[in-house]
């Protein structure tokens, strides 16, 4: 059914990797998706990606004060101990958005919709061939099959080069593989208004779960018609236990259906139209969503 989808899908579907390196010198690497609106290069993707980039910042703050208050003892302080650093904070920090040599500039996040838009520089039209069509919210029905697209189960690893001040990824780590995945749209979701409010936040919900590395990549129909982008999966407790036994003992779990939450294409809509993001999206109707 998403065969013809998910090609046109992958053409405008790409992956930001974040690498983070922490006081310790443990370095990390992690994987979302981002989807390209248009041919001056912006993109679209979710909030919470830029979470470790504003973590980043408020560890290099406390760093540096304590590292200036420990400089600066007195001698009355000399038998008081040191200030400790927390060996998990972030020194460094790098985005890799899809391309080398690529940068995302004029961003905006407003993290309590989940959502994150930005232009990359330099974007050369020659790297992407189609451009994502958003669905008109008024026609996203409750039991349609829509899919996910995104790079879940990749391993990514790299080094951070002291001299060159920063990250290498590991070889043939690229290119990563995409992965679809099919469910169906069950309910709309309302949750309140944008940090500025004037916004409705509208959620899609879906059958399925959303995957590790899926998070900012679309959610669409049949037809290729952007009806979301993937934000987080929750799980909904069935109301009943399994048992099972381990090792000769009885255990008991609670059962869980995982569910899978994206940005509703009219939310998505809206936030665009207030940026002035030139975008494509199917028909130009007024917004009438029912929950």
């Amino acid at each position: 059914m998403f065969g013809d989808a998910c090609e046109k899908a992958m053409r405008f579907t790409r992956p930001v990797i974040t690498s983070t390196r922490e006081y310790d010198g443990t370095v990390k690497c992690s994987c979302g998706a981002f989807i390209v609106l248009n041919d001056d290069g912006w993109i679209l993707t979710a909030g919470h990606i830029f979470d470790s980039f504003v973590a980043h910042k408020e560890h290099g703050k406390k760093i540096k004060e304590i590292e200036e208050q420990n400089s600066h003892k007195g001698i009355s302080d000399r038998n008081r101990p040191k200030l400790k650093i927390d060996p998990s904070w972030l020194t460094n920090h790098s985005f890799w958005w899809g391309w080398d040599g690529v940068r995302l500039n004029e961003v905006f996040v407003d993290r309590k919709i989940d959502i994150a838009v930005g232009r990359l520089q330099p974007f050369d039209r020659k790297w992407i061939t189609e451009y994502p069509t958003i669905k008109d919210p008024l026609k996203m029905r409750p039991g349609t099959s829509l899919c996910k697209l995104g790079f879940p189960f990749s391993q990514i690893n790299a080094t951070f080069d002291e001299k060159a001040n920063n990250f290498r990824l590991a070889d043939k780590t690229l290119p990563l593989p995409l992965f679809p995945l099919e469910g169906m749209h069950t309910r709309n979701i309302m949750h309140g208004k944008s940090m500025d409010n004037t916004i409705d936040i509208l959620y899609v919900e879906t059958s399925s779960p959303g995957l590790r590395g899926q998070s900012g990549g679309p959610i669409f129909d049949k037809d290729c018609n952007i009806c979301g982008i993937q934000l987080r999966t929750n799980h909904m407790p069935l109301d009943f236990k399994a048992e099972a036994t381990v090792d000769g003992r009885k255990v008991v779990e609670n059962q869980f259906l995982n569910l899978g939450v994206g940005l509703h294409a009219k939310t998505i809509v809206d936030v665009l139209r207030k940026r002035n993001i030139e975008f494509t999206m199917e028909g130009d109707s007024g917004y009438r969503i029912i929950s």
